[in-house]
């Protein structure tokens, strides 16, 4: 993987003001589209590998893969005694059970989170091969009651983590598949995802990470087009059992409004969908950055509250609540 340098400033390239952290575009410029510009310059290429007509994820590259095109296998895991710390502990039915949730974690991903909490998946070149028979020999403990896919993300790993949970399931019928994830892989795999957690009781989790396109592509470096289609998708042929979302609340930057237009989206599906507002706290190229002001993350759960019954605020311990 190249190393890249900073590409921050304290002034904001669009309008000069003083941006409040050291991210170069400030709250006010961050929806605009000239901040589209700024963006590219944010998540420079990181990889040298080559693909050709790579369809794993909404990044459809040919030439460089974005994500560094990971080989299948290249991940960790672990057993996570239940109830865990999952995003979706706080109404999945996995965190009423006795035992282990086997937490999967993939190497590589299809965006470029300039916050991202998980960001040593980026070197993938530092982990070693897993095959799928290591990891059933896994799940046949019976302690082991879901297994989580997460990372980075699965997405440029689907059709590995795919094979392997349906041999994971017809090995042991009881087990719960869920997924983590930022939700643009390919639709048809992220369907079969879906169907294998819908099947067994698990869930899939979108990461909603803004609802304004520029905003999307200025943290992320893609946009969120297959995000809600996927999502959309997913509900029609599954309904609102199977769904549930987080957004983390990137202070100043993902505010109320972004909140409300993913509260709002979500609600035009099912009311009843779980939805978790995520406490930031600093890392990767954003590490200067302040947890979420309280007063924001009241603001936040106002505007989702507006639209969903089933509203929750992650990582109070970051307030210290």
């Amino acid at each position: 993987m190249r190393r890249r340098g900073t590409a921050f400033s304290s002034k904001c390239r669009i309008c000069s003001r003083q941006t409040p952290f050291s991210l170069p575009v400030c709250p006010d410029c961050s929806k605009k589209d000239e901040v589209l510009d700024v963006a590219v310059s944010l998540h420079p290429p990181l990889y040298d590998t080559g693909v050709e007509r790579c369809r794993l994820c909404s990044n459809e590259c040919s030439g460089t893969a974005f994500c560094g095109k990971p080989e299948y296998g290249k991940l960790t895991y672990y057993e996570d005694p239940l109830p865990t710390n999952c995003c979706n502990a706080w109404f999945c039915k996995g965190s009423r059970l006795t035992g282990t949730n086997l937490a999967v974690f993939y190497y590589g991903c299809n965006f470029d989170c300039l916050y991202c909490q998980n960001w040593t998946h980026k070197h993938f070149e530092y982990v070693r091969k897993v095959d799928i028979e290591e990891l059933l020999r896994a799940v046949k403990n019976f302690r082991v009651k879901c297994i989580c896919h997460f990372g980075g993300s699965p997405e440029p790993q689907l059709p590995f983590a795919l094979k392997f949970s349906r041999k994971a399931l017809k090995l042991r019928e009881d087990l719960m598949i869920c997924w983590e994830w930022n939700g643009a892989g390919n639709t048809s795999l992220a369907l079969k995802a879906a169907e294998l957690s819908f099947k067994s009781g698990g869930t899939v989790k979108f990461d909603l990470k803004a609802w304004n396109r520029n905003l999307h592509i200025l943290l992320t470096g893609r946009d969120n087009e297959r995000v809600k289609h996927n999502f959309e998708r997913i509900f029609d042929k599954f309904g609102e059992e199977v769904l549930s979302a987080t957004t983390l609340l990137v202070p100043l930057y993902v505010d109320e409004e972004e909140v409300e237009g993913i509260a709002r989206f979500i609600s035009s599906l099912s009311p009843e969908i779980p939805y978790s507002l995520l406490v930031f706290h600093p890392d990767y190229r954003m590490s200067d950055f302040p947890v979420t002001p309280v007063d924001q993350v009241k603001r936040c759960y106002e505007a989702a509250r507006r639209h969903l019954k089933k509203v929750n605020v992650g990582n109070l311990h970051l307030l210290g609540l």
